[in-house]
């Protein structure tokens, strides 16, 4: 599978080490999936966005798993 972007909502912009944190977390959700993704978080311009070349049924389950991973925010997106 190629690479794919998450753009993160600006929400999280104020937290220290949020692009790292999020990458991680991100990295670890969608590596079960799709373990030969490469995945790349990039500041937020416009609206939130997945970009990816994967197929509709990839393009779901990735659109899923990051809508769970935000859902559970407060269990992970913390910093030290």
């Amino acid at each position: 599978m190629a690479g794919w972007f998450l753009r993160p909502v600006r929400i999280f912009d104020g937290l220290p080490g949020a692009k790292n944190i999020i990458l991680g977390e991100l990295t670890k959700r969608v590596h079960r999936i799709f373990p030969d993704a490469n995945i790349r978080v990039k500041p937020m311009m416009t609206l939130p966005a997945i970009n990816t070349d994967a197929s509709k049924h990839e393009k779901e389950q990735i659109s899923r798993t990051v809508q769970e991973m935000f859902e559970e925010a407060d269990m992970w997106l913390v910093s030290d």
